[in-house]
């Protein structure tokens, strides 16, 4: 694949920092409310917006919520730029309602304003257009007989925009209680066929794995041998991972070419993980909240998300609500020595501080250093530093419309020896995989 002209990446890379800052931002003062107005205001494709007026009460906000902000333009058109970024990178040939949306609300000024100040005041920019879009679809969800429900379910090929605008109208406060109560927890099933070749690269002399996820969410993902993987090169099966009679299939596009050689995942003894808000999978509100963080147009993902969340209902790991930059030690610790445990972390920490990650880093390196561990990550690239990942790699392999670059390390532990290596680039579901590591002999 050519490689991207020394203008276009350096334009890329302004706008993932765009998506995901990693200082910290300012916020909207909170005595801000929304302006309201008798007339209708015209936006993208000439559909009328209908006015959202919406007051915050100041007794619920602390002083801490209150940060110096730049301005509000500024944080507008950034807001703006991330959607845009979402429509080209994200949505596009993958979500064409949300493709749809994000580039309706990217130039309706009154929508951004009102999406800017629903989030938490602590919540990152970046993070905000997810957050939205789950928010609103949890209440689409809860109105199933509404016209957007059956445009996002697929049966109906009407214009999303104005049913949308009507449910935001109608439902702004609660959505405003999801942005400031919430956050993005997909548990998106499909990232198990990344997690599985980690775990099958492994070196485990025999010993099972303990597996402990950050930011479990609902702990799904801590099932990954439960679930079936194809591997397909040119729609052809060439590697595959996990019971062939699963009800959960999964299907990874291989690029590139490398094959992931044959291997197997070990056996998982414990399963756990610490999260600031788990998901009870069998309680019908919380699951819903985990479909809401679904895109609509993917069929395969709601039905596989239902399934799997059926099937851990009848034996949810335990998982451990808390900060992981604080509570995951002791959790890895309390493992059996029989066990190698085995740290996983999905699109996680990029929805932890700059300091929390460094603090995980840290301290895992320490624990590494006394007992044979791993950490497998499936995250953008510069919320894993630990991780050498060229550059040249992500500007490469990454198009439009191939998502936010990911990549699959491994940083593993053994007679206190530590080694990091990038196994792969792939999707952030993990719909293509890109294996980087010649043929290897895993133990």
């Amino acid at each position: 694949m050519p490689r991207k002209s020394a203008e276009n990446q350096t334009a890329l890379r302004a706008l993932r920092n765009h998506l995901n800052p990693i200082v910290k931002q300012p916020s909207l003062p909170t005595d801000r409310a929304l302006k309201s107005s008798s007339s209708t205001q015209k936006g993208f494709g000439g559909h009328g917006h209908f006015p959202i007026v919406l007051r915050f009460d100041r007794q619920h906000l602390t002083q801490s919520d209150t940060l110096e902000f730049v301005s509000e333009r500024d944080a507008i058109e950034e807001l703006s730029d991330i959607f845009v970024f979402l429509a080209d990178h994200d949505f596009a040939g993958y979500s064409p309602t949300y493709e749809q949306l994000a580039r309706a609300i990217a130039v309706d000024t009154q929508l951004l304003e009102f999406v800017l100040t629903s989030a938490s005041p602590n919540t990152r920019r970046g993070r905000i257009p997810v957050l939205f879009f789950a928010a609103t679809h949890d209440r689409i969800l809860a109105n199933p007989e509404s016209e957007i429900a059956r445009v996002y379910r697929g049966e109906s090929d009407s214009d999303p925009l104005r049913p949308f605008l009507e449910l935001v109208e109608l439902e702004r406060e609660s959505i405003v209680h999801n942005m400031r109560t919430r956050s993005v927890q997909t548990n998106e099933v499909g990232r198990s066929a990344g997690i599985a070749l980690g775990l099958s690269a492994l070196t485990l002399n025999d010993r099972d794995i303990a597996l402990v996820e950050i930011g479990p969410s609902a702990g799904l993902n801590l099932f990954v041998d439960h679930w079936h993987a194809d591997y397909l090169l040119n729609e052809t099966v060439v590697r595959e991972l996990g019971p062939v009679d699963s009800p959960i299939q999964l299907a990874c596009e291989l690029r590139g070419d490398l094959i992931p050689p044959e291997g197997r995942i070990g056996r998982i003894s414990q399963r756990t993980g610490v999260d600031p808000a788990p998901i009870d999978a069998s309680n019908v509100t919380e699951s819903r909240w985990l479909q809401a963080c679904v895109w609509p147009g993917i069929p395969e993902r709601p039905e596989r998300l239902a399934a799997a969340l059926a099937i851990v209902a009848r034996t949810p790991p335990p998982l451990v609500q808390g900060d992981a930059a604080v509570d995951l030690i002791p959790l890895v610790e309390a493992m059996s020595d029989e066990c190698v445990p085995v740290i996983v972390s999905t699109w996680a920490l990029a929805y932890v501080s700059a300091a929390g990650r460094e603090t995980i880093q840290t301290s895992i390196d320490a624990l590494g250093a006394k007992r044979d561990l791993a950490l497998l990550t499936l995250e953008e690239p510069r919320f894993t530093p630990w991780i050498e990942t060229p550059d040249e790699l992500v500007t490469t392999y990454f198009e439009a419309g191939d998502g936010t670059p990911t990549v699959l390390g491994l940083r593993q532990w053994v007679n206190g020896k530590c080694s990091s290596r990038v196994l792969a680039l792939c999707h952030p579901h993990v719909r293509w995989l890109r294996w980087l590591e010649e043929e290897a002999d895993y133990g």
